[in-house]
């Protein structure tokens, strides 16, 4: 998504890195948490809240918890689409509850970052959201030109949606080197415009 990402990273200390992860995963889960509830029945209550003390953790207020106790808890709240068979009976269904799986697995990949490796796996985050808006794009795509059409890598690359991502992130690095920490996560933790693809919101 951003080309030179990881040299953007290393110009921050270790746990901006790990807000800049934390933000664009949470974006990723509140853009898809009422889907996971709905497709997964999961409970998002359990995500929230280990966004709340990943947050605390990351800014050196939480001393009641460890990186592995969340970590642990986040990996268990990652769906396993084989076990939800339902989802498959169209492909928009298909491609938000894959979106959805993601999205929890970039909650876990943040999390798994506040401990070793931030930027390994600030980089896996920004991965998993931009391999979740290719999937999104390509399913607008086929819908309107034809099941077994897909778009070049410049139409994915040039969407509404796409842009914004990586407007968002390149932003909340540019506010981190400015040493606003404080409210990152207020100012950089939004929610996909998926109305950009023909979608109601979700």
């Amino acid at each position: 998504m951003i080309d030179n990402l990881e040299e953007l990273l290393s110009e921050l200390n270790p746990n901006d890195v790990s807000r800049f992860s934390l933000a664009g995963a949470e974006t990723l889960w509140l853009t898809f948490k009422n889907t996971y509830a709905k497709e997964f029945k999961g409970d998002v209550n359990i995500t929230s809240d280990l966004f709340d003390k990943a947050w605390l953790l990351v800014s050196g207020q939480l001393k009641d918890t460890t990186v592995d106790q969340l970590e642990t808890a986040a990996k268990e709240q990652i769906p396993d689409l084989d076990n939800f068979m339902d989802i498959f009976e169209s492909a928009w269904r298909t491609t938000l509850a894959s979106a959805t799986q993601n999205a929890a697995t970039g909650v876990w990949l943040a999390i798994c970052g506040l401990a070793t490796e931030p930027i390994g796996a600030a980089m896996d985050t920004a991965d998993i959201i931009s391999n979740t808006l290719d999937i999104l794009i390509s399913t607008q795509y086929s819908a309107e030109h034809g099941n077994d059409e897909y778009p070049s890598e410049e139409d994915v690359k040039g969407h509404p949606l796409y842009q914004r991502e990586k407007t968002r992130q390149l932003e909340a690095i540019q506010a981190l080197k400015n040493g606003k920490a404080a409210s990152f996560r207020s100012e950089f933790v939004t929610i996909l415009n998926l109305e950009s693809l023909g979608l109601p919101p979700q």
